[in-house]
């Protein structure tokens, strides 16, 4: 037995037999903590796995920090997907907390049903989107037993389905390579605007759902001194968010749309060495447009194909990697939110000025863990961190970074993610071999499998669009090209043009058809 191995009970007999990969795996990430952790082999025996974590977790932050003078990260580029949760995305991954085979959930029904493994389904069609929302989480978090998740709005199989390892075209690859962080939990237990709105402003200015300015009180969009980019600009500190067909920072108004471009900006500025010192990149949200139909954004929300969110990361992620800003850099690869997906770790309650001891109005209560990967020189390669950080976390090193006074309670008291760095080290600057998935263009679900009438409108970002909102603040929305998300568009054009038939040109989306055709948007 290795040493730091804990005798079986039955459940861990049970999962040798059935699942003998996952109970390796398991294995292999208790040990792996332990040694992290600093705890002696027999002292090991004695914690449970969340001890272990917690112990790993205090020895990493007392990690030192270099002074926000010395630190040599002066880079920051944010990628924020759309909703997925760790264990359904990296529950596979070596020396981390995750599950995926072996669990069994409980539905209305009381019927146990059990994981399984998703690929070759890259959409979802035929599945509801997963209940993502503010009552919905609490119902899948349960008190803390991560049992409800077939207990939620309308939620199937899909929701406790799981991609396995090498299933998905990058991220699998760079969490494998980078550091990852297993701890990692979006901000609130709700939908894709309250944590987005954390992202840019840490709050969500008291909102539980996708309302949009005007219906939370805010005319003309939220109040753009609550940002971080109002606490750059106020610094000198050069910034810019990079968009792929909807803005989400039209939230704030006109002031949000003046620091916004196009992503092709990024990729010009990463050839180029101009990044700013902070960005934030948005994949792109409606597909063709918002009445496309369901599954055709490049975002991984479902029922969008995954495939074509890798290729847009892995783009965005080579472009920085190969950029002369690379030494000095560091890429965060996040998701808004879980996404309705299951996840085994319970969300921890953190300090916000609306924390309520009244569940269904406390906003201090977490969301469940998303997948998180840093891609820096300075971090390790191959390892995982056990800190708790959030959205909030990752503003808190920009703030360090650039000596900014803090946005709100929450990221004042966040775990800098700047402790999950290699400080002590010389910076691996070597540009790792990661993959070039192939750019699959997302195909509408069909309206008889999609269930919901009106499914396309599950996506909140797209109601921007319908809304009317975009262009009461002054942005000209059109339809974003499907090869507008990446990084030679006209190469991909090219691919494309000689490889699809002109019978299946007419069944792809209309933005594509305009690009096979030599058309504009």
């Amino acid at each position: 037995m290795n040493q730091f191995e804990r005798p079986r009970d039955e459940r861990d007999e049970r999962m040798l037999s059935e699942h003998p990969h996952e109970y390796l795996r398991r294995r292999e990430f208790l040990a792996r903590t332990a040694l992290a952790a600093g705890v002696a082999a027999s002292a090991a025996l004695t914690l449970t796995p969340n001890q272990l974590v917690a112990e790993a977790a205090r020895r990493e932050r007392r990690t030192a920090l270099p002074s926000p003078r010395n630190m040599p990260v002066d880079t920051f580029v944010v990628l924020m997907m759309e909703n997925r949760s760790f264990d359904h995305y990296l529950g596979w991954l070596p020396y981390a907390d995750g599950r995926q085979a072996g669990l069994r959930y409980r539905d209305d029904d009381g019927r146990l049903v059990a994981t399984r493994p998703l690929a070759p389904d890259w959409q979802g069609c035929g599945h509801p989107d997963p209940d993502h929302s503010w009552e919905g989480g609490r119902v899948q978090v349960n008190g803390g037993r991560m049992d409800g998740f077939l207990r939620s709005g309308e939620n199937d199989v899909f929701a406790i389905s799981y991609y396995r390892e090498g299933d998905l075209g990058f991220i699998h690859h760079a969490a494998r390579t980078f550091t990852v962080c297993d701890r990692f939990f979006c901000s609130l237990l709700g939908p894709t605007f309250p944590n987005r709105e954390y992202m840019h402003a840490a709050q969500s200015y008291g909102l539980k759902d996708n309302s949009l300015p005007p219906q939370a009180g805010y005319p003309t969009g939220f109040p753009w001194e609550t940002t971080i980019w109002h606490q750059l600009e106020r610094a000198g500190v050069s910034h810019r968010y990079f968009y792929c067909d909807v803005p989400v920072t039209a939230l704030w108004g006109a002031r949000g749309l003046a620091i916004s471009a196009p992503v092709s900006e990024y990729y010009a500025r990463c050839a180029t060495g101009t990044l700013p010192h902070v960005s934030f990149v948005d994949p792109n949200f409606g597909g063709a447009g918002a009445g496309a139909g369901l599954g055709v954004s490049g975002d991984e929300h479902p029922h969008g194909d995954v495939r074509t969110g890798q290729a847009f990361m892995a783009d965005v992620v080579h472009a920085f990697m190969s950029s002369p800003q690379w030494r000095r850099g560091a890429l965060f690869i996040v998701y808004d939110e879980w996404g309705g997906f299951f996840d085994h770790v319970p969300p921890p309650r953190v300090p916000d000025a609306r924390a309520s001891r009244d569940p269904m109005a406390d906003f201090g209560q977490m969301g469940i863990r998303i997948p998180a990967v840093i891609v820096s020189p300075w971090v390790r390669r191959r390892h995982v961190s056990h800190t708790v950080f959030g959205f909030e976390s990752i503003l808190r090193m920009i703030r360090y970074r650039f000596r900014l006074p803090a946005l709100t309670v929450r990221d004042a008291r966040a775990n800098n993610i700047a402790t999950a760095f290699d400080w002590q080290r010389k910076p691996r600057v070597d540009v790792p071999p990661l993959p070039d998935p192939p750019h699959v263009v997302s195909r509408p679900c069909a309206v008889s499998t999609a269930l919901a009438p009106g499914a396309e409108q599950r996506h909140p970002v797209m109601e921007l669009v319908r809304s009317g909102w975009l262009e009461r603040v002054g942005f000209d929305y059109r339809p974003a090209a499907f090869e507008e998300m990446f990084r030679e568009p006209k190469k991909l054009a090219d691919r494309l043009r000689t490889s699809t038939s002109r019978r299946s040109q007419a069944q792809l989306p209309d933005a594509v058809g305009r690009l096979l055709a030599g058309g504009k948007r």
